[in-house]
């Protein structure tokens, strides 16, 4: 008499039964899309149904073995399949590989196989008297730390709930005692953001060097399929613009997958598994995630899964005759940024030296903490032939939380360090000030000296002042006043006819240099003067104005003469413009 199945026993089978339809559907869809090779959708309620059709005994060396006939597909390689088989993780994984080459004698090279061909799996190894079969000793080994760039990664999404351990047990079938302090380290290497193993939050995307308990395998070169029908769309195209985009999110500071698979945990039970080279996928410092179809191969369908299990995933479809500019209009309105200015969208910062930005994009990732408009990026897709920034304004720049990036760049990948640029300082006294001035111009002058200004015929008396500075101007003595004569006494040498510039009480630098070069009669231009960052226009350029007074040396020098303590930078640009700069900035 049949045992009668309690309820939860039959839910659970019509569950299972349910989810194997869906798994069929969702595959069919994948299929008639041509795609199977760069995505998938599985469900983990159907992972232990077993085909025992396609296995058999065998006897090899006086043993027996349950094999698995089984037919390669795109994308497989062996140690996948070994991993999916929970081989990897069993003591006798070295009798297994030995009777894997007895198998198939064709199998010349493990990391060889191609889709279509047949290959006999062992599963597991009986001696033919009954007796356990036991694994010779093999001592436990991890690649080197300085190989982990050619570890086999796999990508996952946390979810709620998950343990980073039990996550790695889960994936790899594997015991807690399996798994070593070799691969605990390995696994810390290669995310070196996880400050602490046990705590991870959801949505976080974790790399998981592909497990096994004696060696960690590195990637395999794939065999070549069968050459196919050239696609419409050229490789090259795709491939271009793929590293293109690698570029200018890693000049960003963001990081763009583009190898491996990326795995989504669904809410269902199930995941989808895409591969990186066909769908990059964007992880962004916001902890958003974006993934990118380069070829128009992922259904919506498939998209809308992802998206309503994962309110921080986003999906990007690109057309064929999307170039840099519209994949990045795309990518960046869906990136989650606080504002993200277009072309036709300029930013004004307004300080001691403004700034006027245009760029084909002005990123402000967060908002600002306060009344400032907060760290930003610029993206300049600029024309190979233009003119590209200085590395002195990109790092004045950088110092106040600007990020600059033109591409293609030009610049070499280390900028060259700041130059030593010779800077003028007055200091705080204003006669070294004005002295400083007239020595610029080649002006002759003599300090402290008595002039006559009075001298009674009758009266016998005579008038003498002690001058600051006396010059020769246009054949006539003049006069420069700092120490304050009094009104009375600047009257009465003006009535002499010699001109007088009283500086005395003057504080501003600014003012006492450009009325110096008035009282001498030199030309200067005293108002905040407008640089461009780049030899360009300022379509998509960085306009800098700043305050200060430009004349001429007897040299014909350009001389910029400001009050602002000018940064390093600024100087080494004004400097490479053919400006020495004066400093007029008091202590």
């Amino acid at each position: 008499m049949g045992r009668k199945l309690k309820p939860q026993s039959k839910a659970m089978i019509r569950f299972v039964i349910a989810s194997f339809f869906f798994l069929v559907l969702l595959r069919g869809q994948v299929f008639s899309q041509g795609t199977e090779e760069t995505y998938s959708i599985s469900l983990v309620q159907t992972a232990e149904v077993e085909k025992e059709k396609n296995r058999e005994v065998r006897e090899v060396d006086n043993r027996k073995v349950l094999a698995e006939n089984y037919t390669v597909k795109k994308g497989d390689h062996l140690w996948q399949l070994f991993r999916e088989r929970g081989m990897l993780e069993k003591r006798d994984l070295p009798e297994l590989i030995a009777v894997l080459r007895r198998l198939n004698p064709s199998l010349t090279n493990l990391d060889l196989i191609y889709p279509g061909q047949s290959v006999v799996i062992p599963l597991t190894l009986t001696p033919l008297k009954g007796l356990p079969v036991l694994a010779r000793a093999v001592p436990e080994t991890a690649l080197p730390l300085e190989a982990l760039k050619d570890l086999d990664l796999e990508n996952y999404t946390v979810r709620p709930g998950d343990a980073l351990i039990r996550v790695v047990r889960e994936r790899f079938r594997v015991s807690d005692q399996d798994i070593s302090p070799q691969y605990l380290q390995m696994l810390k290497r290669v995310n070196p953001d996880i400050e602490n193993l046990n705590r991870i939050y959801p949505g976080q995307v974790v790399k998981l060097p592909v497990f096994s308990s004696y060696l960690v395998h590195a990637p395999i070169k794939r065999a070549k399929p069968p050459a196919e029908p050239v696609q419409k769309k050229p490789a090259v195209e795709v491939a271009s613009l793929n590293q293109q985009l690698t570029e200018i999110f890693s000049l960003m500071g963001e990081e763009w997958m583009t190898t491996g698979e990326h795995f989504i945990p669904l809410k269902s039970g199930g995941q989808v598994n895409l591969k990186a080279d066909s769908f990059p996928v964007l992880l962004l410092s916001n902890g958003n995630r974006v993934i990118v179809d380069l070829h128009q191969e992922l259904p919506e369908r498939i998209a809308q899964v992802i998206a309503s299990n994962w309110d921080n995933y986003r999906i990007v479809h690109l057309k064929k005759e999307d170039d840099l500019k519209k994949a990045l209009d795309k990518i960046l309105s869906v990136c989650g940024y606080f504002r993200v200015h277009k072309q036709g969208e300029p930013l004004e910062l307004v300080g001691d030296i403004r700034i006027r930005m245009t760029a084909d994009w002005i990123i402000q990732p967060f908002p600002p903490p306060d009344q400032s408009l907060g760290p930003m990026t610029l993206i300049t897709l600029a024309d190979p032939a233009a003119g590209r920034m200085s590395s002195d304004i990109r790092r004045f720049l950088e110092g106040i939380d600007l990020k600059v990036i033109e591409y293609p760049s030009s610049e070499p990948s280390k900028a060259a360090p700041p130059e030593n640029v010779e800077i003028l300082n007055a200091g705080d006294d204003k006669p070294e000030l004005i002295e400083m001035v007239l020595n610029l111009r080649g002006q002759p002058f003599s300090r402290n000296v008595e002039v006559p200004v009075f001298e009674g015929r009758k009266t016998q008396v005579r008038l003498l002042i002690k001058a600051d500075f006396l010059l020769q101007l246009e054949g006539k003595e003049a006069v420069i006043d700092c120490s304050g004569l009094g009104q009375e006494t600047l009257a009465l040498l003006r009535d002499q006819g010699i001109p007088v510039l009283s500086l005395h009480g003057e504080k501003d630098p600014s003012l006492t240099v450009s009325r110096v070069l008035a009282f001498i009669g030199v030309e200067f231009d005293s108002k905040p003067h407008p640089f461009m960052a780049a030899s360009r226009g300022e379509t998509k350029n960085i306009r800098m104005t700043i305050p200060g007074i430009i004349f001429q040396d007897n040299h014909g020098q350009n001389i910029f003469a400001s009050h602002l303590k000018l940064p390093d930078e600024i100087v080494g640009f004004l400097s490479k413009r053919g400006y020495k700069v004066l400093n007029l900035a008091l202590s």
